[in-house]
């Protein structure tokens, strides 16, 4: 969890029992109704806030941008089904290093994404540790003067000592 998140989570929990707080010792009647007023329309905001936030917790597949550099450990492609109605999602386990603890990525299916993927994970297969960098890339539209950046993640060995291969 990053600062942003604690902060903000630390208040989700601090701000709504400061309400009932003040709500329990108003002295005036016209305030009590005030402040009831402004608890009952406020919690559930605090609770959707509250839900939000457990989604960047983690353990739970984030659909934040992958970072812009990172150790690949795993990855699971779903590929997309249209007579089941499935639109595929590949799930990356991906160590950001700087001392954080190793996330899960929920991203849309791509070719592009599953070819690379597919390629680290023999070169992973035969011991060697996979780098993902992620970048912009410029792609000209089909019809028309139009340009489009699409960003696009590609793997190469880490650099240094490589593991033995697996059997």
């Amino acid at each position: 969890m990053n600062a942003v998140t604690t902060v903000a989570m630390t208040l989700v929990y601090l701000l709504p029992v400061a309400l009932v707080a003040l709500l329990l010792t108003a002295q005036h009647r016209r305030h009590a109704r005030w402040l009831l007023t402004t608890v009952l329309l406020a919690l559930p905001l605090f609770y959707v806030g509250h839900y939000f936030l457990l989604q960047q917790m983690q353990g739970w597949p984030s659909t934040a941008p992958v970072p812009q550099q990172f150790q690949l450990l795993a990855f699971d492609i779903t590929e997309p089904d249209p007579n089941m109605d499935r639109a595929g999602q590949i799930l990356l386990w991906i160590d950001a290093g700087h001392g954080n603890q190793p996330r899960v990525h929920r991203l849309a299916y791509h070719k592009d994404l599953h070819q690379e993927l597919a390629a680290a994970g023999k070169r992973q297969a035969k011991g060697r540790p996979q780098i993902g960098v992620r970048s912009a890339q410029t792609v000209s539209a089909a019809a028309g003067p139009n340009t489009v950046t699409q960003e696009i993640i590609r793997f190469r060995d880490k650099a240094g000592r490589s593991l033995p291969s697996k059997p």
